[in-house]
């Protein structure tokens, strides 16, 4: 049954039939819904049970509310304000919060003045400054580029040539989408899952509730996976499906980065025009997820964007026959093809893998194929050979081949061909081998805030931010190679590299990926992400600009599998472009 509805029904934009469009969706859209309960005459009822912060030990308890005896599961806003506080301090040191409360309103209040507002008259929340309120303490404006404390010691921001513009107040209207907010005897009560998402999400964190105990997760590790799939498998009523499908909707709208050039108003719209409606608002929930799922990689295929793991309620071994024949999209499809193309090229030249730094004759190339670190605890040491899967170490260990005594080194060749992405800070770091200042820009499609933030970075590890640092300005023929596979951060270096003129690109456009990704949640329990309202983005003429259709080469490449045969390549630089 799971097979032939899906197939029948997931087919992309096409696909909604006669059933799809008349069965139990008489409710209408998710725009045209009114509150779930009267708020003077609601009753709330409660109940405790074990709470799992972060890691499967040492459970604590919680309280959870239902109104008018329903099954959406509420929560105490004051007592999950300390959740979010425990959250926001695990990254940085200095981030508090303050519960206020009168009558119908109350607020969180962080220790920089910014507040998130309740109004439960109006069942809305409103944000002043919504960055502000769920920013790094000390960090920037968007927390996109924030460098993280292991590594801060490596950079030093220009706070001259960095900047920032304000974003605009933002009101989430809860009522619009069929959710409610309750204050009732002295509580204030918001769905759980509602404040996952308004919350709790901005820290790359979830709420699950799996109808016996609440896990607050970073990752769902195996230990906490078991408990939460340890409950007995079973349909979602009514009421959960649909609120389900609301709060999916509200989060998408408000997350989502990528609206605009999607073409999408809102999601309760597409969802209802492809199709998917359906059976995300339906009760099966196996259904549901792999609606979901379809959705996020054939309908959205954004590459950033997709289904990580199912709910409890959901049959996995159905769930997994069903998805192993949904083809991906477009843009998943030709990634995946073109990387294994690219990798098979190169493990014709490296078929024991390519060394992370290797020199040929005159010329030094540098590959890596994510931006990754090890968190280690010193990298003012002299680099070793057997640390370059590390960015950092690999680029410290560059600069000191390239520059010692002696060295034969007048090119130097960055190979980004199959870098997929990864930290952003790292992408920073390797920008600073290449450059005298690594700059990224950034803008926020939720609340129109923009930021552009310059760093030094010390790569010589002397502790002095200087020239010294960089191989800009020291007479070096500095290149890039980039092609379709090089996506998110693998084409975000290409674009810095593009808007200077210290850096050749050579190979084919890269493949685009601007938005930072954002992990999110379903009220059922489903794990997925999708590319986030922080967009990355290049500044020209005082505009920002964004990244997605990726930097175009300065010398197109028509057979990549060139850019592995380094002798030939080392020839064709030294004799044609040199």
């Amino acid at each position: 049954m799971v097979c032939v509805a899906a197939a029948v029904a997931l087919a992309g934009c096409t696909a909604q039939t006669q059933d799809t469009a008349t069965a139990d969706n008489t409710h209408g859209k998710v725009s045209e819904k009114s509150m779930p309960f009267d708020p003077n005459t609601a009753s709330v009822s409660s109940k405790t049970v074990a709470l799992y912060f972060v890691t499967a030990h040492e459970p604590g308890n919680t309280t959870l509310y239902f109104v008018n005896g329903g099954e959406i599961p509420y929560i105490s806003i004051e007592e999950y304000l300390g959740y979010l506080e425990k959250i926001g301090s695990a990254v940085t040191q200095g981030y508090n919060l303050t519960f206020k409360a009168d009558g119908d309103k109350a607020s969180f209040v962080r220790e920089n003045g910014y507040s998130a507002d309740f109004d439960f008259q109006k069942n809305t929340v409103h944000f002043t400054d919504y960055n502000m309120f769920t920013k790094t303490p000390n960090g920037p404006l968007l927390d996109v580029t924030f460098i993280h404390d292991n590594v801060a010691q490596l950079f030093q921001k220009d706070e001259d040539r960095s900047y920032e513009r304000y974003g605009e107040e933002i009101t989430i209207p809860l009522s619009d989408y069929g959710i409610g907010m309750l204050h009732k005897d002295g509580g204030y009560y918001i769905p759980l899952q509602t404040f996952s998402d308004l919350f709790m999400a901005t820290k790359s964190t979830s709420l699950m509730y799996n109808g016996e105990v609440v896990i607050i997760e970073v990752s769902l590790t195996d230990e906490l996976s078991e408990i939460y799939y340890s409950v007995p498998k079973s349909d979602r009523s009514k009421e959960a499906a649909e609120f389900d499908y609301n709060e999916l909707c509200l989060a998408l709208d408000h997350y989502y980065g990528l609206k605009e050039v999607h073409r999408i108003k809102n999601f309760d719209a597409i969802f209802h025009d492809c199709g998917y409606d359906y059976f995300l608002k339906g009760t099966n929930q196996t259904l549901a997820d792999i609606a979901l799922y379809q959705f996020l990689n054939t309908q959205l295929d954004d590459l950033h964007s997709g289904f990580k793991s199912v709910s409890f309620r959901t049959d996995k071994e159905a769930y997994d026959k069903e998805v192993s024949g949904i083809l991906r999209g477009y843009s998943g499809r030709s990634l995946i093809d073109e990387r294994s193309m690219l990798q098979k090229a190169r493990a014709k030249y490296y078929p024991n893998g390519v060394p992370h730094y290797e020199e040929v004759g005159n010329t030094a190339y540098i590959t890596f194929d994510s931006f990754d670190d090890s968190h280690l605890k010193d990298y003012y040491s002299v680099p070793k050979e057997n640390e370059l899967d590390d960015n950092i170490r690999l680029m410290q260990y560059a600069y000191d081949r390239i520059t010692r005594k002696g060295s034969p080194i007048k090119n130097v060749v960055m190979d980004l061909s199959i870098n997929t992405g990864g930290a952003i800070y790292d992408a920073l770091y390797v920008t600073g081998l290449f450059l005298e200042e690594a700059q990224i820009s950034a803008a926020d499609e939720l609340t129109g805030a923009l930021t552009s933030a310059h760093y030094r970075v010390d790569i010589n590890r002397d502790h002095v931010f200087d020239e010294k640092d960089t191989l800009a300005g020291k007479g070096y023929n500095l290149y890039c190679l980039e092609s379709r596979v090089s996506f998110s951060c693998g084409n975000l270096v290409p674009n810095i590299f593009k808007d200077t003129t210290h850096v050749t690109l050579i190979g084919q456009t890269s493949g685009g990926g601007s938005c930072a990704v954002q992990p999110l949640s379903t009220s059922s329990g489903s794990l997925f992400q999708v590319s986030g309202n922080k967009r990355m983005s290049f500044i020209k003429n005082g505009a920002f600009y964004d990244i997605d259709r990726g930097a175009d080469p300065d010398i197109y490449i028509h057979d990549l599998s060139v850019l592995y045969d380094r002798k030939k390549l080392t020839d064709y630089i030294n004799n044609n472009i040199i």
